[in-house]
């Protein structure tokens, strides 16, 4: 039996999708992505980090909903992983060494007011909770855990060691807690890579 022009095509189409790596998840703004997985929505913004040069940290703005019912759920730092497009994982960088060797915090904090992460306008008509696992110096105390209950959220940033590979290609930042099942964000964070998506 020959193959087909129709069956031709498809056998073309199925392998260039299988050839391209994982995309992103959803686009929600210019430079913010969406993942939702079991009880919670979570959203990471990469255009601060885009925009950091070759520093030795890379910020990255967050605002997790916990939309479902069930238990509270507790989120520090430690939460998050960011892996790179290599497969790096790396865990967030520690408190101490942000404050004490990263000269660009009030900088970054002044962009994210100017530029904050774009939510969904449900998520913020539910109670935020505050949240501030790196304060710059100058921006109040640290507050290192938090707590949400159902139909609550927060948003924050958090900040990890510059990954081995770069920002270019598709980054992908994990969240791992008791309670919930783990929910991984695909996005990007390089000017390039934001600009083509």
């Amino acid at each position: 039996m020959r193959p087909t022009f129709l069956s031709l095509a498809l056998l073309s189409a199925v392998t260039a999708v299988a050839a391209v790596a994982p995309g992103t998840s959803h686009r929600f703004g210019y430079s913010t992505f969406r993942e939702d997985a079991g009880r919670l929505v979570v959203f990471v913004d990469g255009y601060p980090a885009s925009v950091g040069g070759d520093e030795a940290y890379v910020p990255i703005p967050l605002a997790v909903a916990l939309v479902k019912s069930g238990g509270s759920l507790t989120f520090t730092p430690e939460s998050f992983t960011l892996i790179d497009r290599k497969g790096n994982s790396l865990p967030a960088a520690g408190f101490r060494e942000v404050t004490e060797g990263h000269g660009r915090m009030e900088f970054e904090r002044s962009l994210m007011r100017m530029r904050p992460i774009v939510v969904a306008t449900w998520v913020t008509e539910l109670p935020r909770i505050p949240s501030r696992f790196f304060p710059a110096p100058s921006s109040g105390t640290r507050i290192p855990r938090v707590h949400l209950a159902p139909q609550s959220w927060f948003r924050d940033v958090v900040y990890f060691p510059r990954p081995p590979a770069g920002l270019s290609g598709t980054l992908t930042l994990r969240v791992d807690v008791a309670g919930a099942a783990p929910v991984e964000v695909r996005f990007a964070a390089s000017p390039d890579e934001l600009a083509k998506r």
